[in-house]
């Protein structure tokens, strides 16, 4: 089992897929530390969440490695570029229905340590039970 690669970047692209599928905008959260392009001042807790839907991107590639796609921030193209250890969940706005995962890249988090899920829109249906990094999953807020 020598070189198999990681799961993560095709299941990324499945609930990217079923989102389109079924009508849904797709939304990633990724950590600052594995993003490029995305203008500072935007992140909260060095975490970013962002609209990935054909509506507010151009170009989106999902490889293996990267995320990258083309958007404006303030009116101003910007490319992006989102390593894929980076992202810790893809979801749909709609529904709050995705996959968390544990970014790979170092982070500064140390075992035992808290997600501050303040980052989180208050009409995004995003949350994590318990708050503990290791025990995080979807559920859907009303």
């Amino acid at each position: 089992m020598n070189n198999v690669s990681s799961i993560k970047p095709y299941l990324i692209r499945a609930v990217h897929e079923w989102c389109i599928n079924n009508g849904y905008c797709p939304y990633i959260s990724a950590l600052e530390d594995g993003c490029s392009g995305i203008p500072a001042e935007l992140f909260k807790n060095k975490e970013i969440i962002l609209n990935i839907s054909s509506q507010s991107v151009n170009d989106l590639q999902i490889d293996n490695e990267i995320i990258q796609f083309i958007t404006r921030f303030n009116g101003v193209p910007k490319k992006i570029r989102i390593m894929i250890a980076a992202v810790s969940a893809i979801f749909a706005r709609e529904s709050g229905q995705g996959l968390t995962f544990i970014p790979e890249i170092n982070t500064g988090w140390t075992e035992g340590s808290y997600i501050d899920d303040s980052i989180l829109q208050k009409d995004q249906a995003l949350s994590v039970e318990g708050k503990q990094r290791d025990k995080a999953f979807l559920k859907i807020v009303k």
